[in-house]
Parts: structure tokens; sequence; C-alpha cells
């Protein structure tokens, strides 16, 4: 029956054949194993016999653990970077739909073209009203709103746009750094 040392505590774990590539529980930490597949444990159980071979066999296990665990995060850094892309992607295209037809300069410019249009008596009662309620406005005029909401499109299409670069290097790094260990092992 081969056996393989704990990745977490060290302990030997002795499984079946027919257990290879799937998941035990150690019996020393308790912690969930992943089993070597059938080619290593084959290598595993004739190291048994062997002490060079089973040196040998442990490096093999070590190094297809760290691989296993690489080519999770790899694989991880293109799922993030494919969300990223797409939610970047909904979101510039929400900024492009909106369209702000109205300046500040335009509001005023309005403004006061119709004050050129009102009687004097009306303007009176009006500036009477701000100073008696208050100049503030209670919500944004609808040009604000609309910039607003752009200007939040754009933040959240930037935002998705630096998480897709960081998850694009972290994953080159990590093929280009598993790509120099390959090399390394060949030699």
């Amino acid at each position: 029956m081969p056996h393989f040392p704990c990745p977490h505590c060290s302990h030997d774990v002795s499984v079946a054949i027919s257990q290879a590539g799937s998941e035990v529980s150690c019996p020393g930490c308790r912690q969930p194993v992943v089993v070597p597949r059938l080619g290593d444990l084959r290598r595993l159980q004739a190291a048994a016999s062997d002490p060079a071979v089973e040196r040998e066999g442990k490096q093999s296990l070590r190094s297809s653990t760290d691989n296993a665990g690489r080519r999770a995060l790899f694989s991880g850094a293109l799922v993030i970077a494919a969300i990223a892309a797409l939610a970047g992607a909904f979101c510039l295209s929400r900024y492009l739909s909106i369209e702000v037809t109205s300046t500040t300069e335009d509001h005023i410019a309005e403004v006061e073209t119709s004050y050129h249009q009102v009687p004097a008596a009306q303007l009176v009662r009006e500036f009477q009203q701000m100073e008696k309620y208050n100049l503030d406005v209670a919500s944004p005029f609808e040009y604000k709103k609309l910039q607003m909401e752009k200007s939040k499109w754009a933040r959240s299409g930037s935002i998705c746009l630096a998480v897709f670069s960081l998850a694009t290097v972290f994953g080159i790094l990590l093929g280009v750094t598993d790509s120099r260990s390959k090399a390394a092992r060949s030699f």
C-alpha cells in the first residue's frame, strides 16, 4: 500500500491505489490532502523498497503539488481578469450611453435669458422667496445628476481596468515562473 507525507504535518498517509487523484483526510492533522495521481503513487510504492527512488518520488510529489497550486492560482487570475474585463466593458458601455446635453454654463445662460423676459415685479417676488426659504436647491438639477452618474461609471470602469491589469500581470508572472521552474527541472 503506497504512502506519502502530508503537506501540512508531514505525517505518513497510507492510501489504496484506487484512491489516486481523490482527496482524503490526513490521520495526523485531519486536514484534507489530495492523493497523488496513479503514476506518482506507483513511484512511491516502488520507492518503499529503494531509498534513492523514495527521495525522487517525494521531490516529484512536492513539485506536482506546487504545480497544481500554481495552475489553480493561474486559473484564478484568468477568471478574475475575465470578470474584470466584462465588468469594465459594461461600465464603458454605460458611460458611453449617457448623454449630458447641458452644462452649468448653459444652465446659467438659460436663467439669465429667462430673467430678461420676466417682469421686474415677478423677479422681486422670486428674490424675496429665495431669501425667505433659502437658496439651496433640494436636489441637483437633471444635468448634474447625469454628470454624476456618468462619472460614477467612469470611476467603476477605471477600477475594473486596474483589477484586469493586476490579474493579467499576476497570471503572466505565474506563467513565467512556472516555465522557468520547468526549464530548471529539465536540466
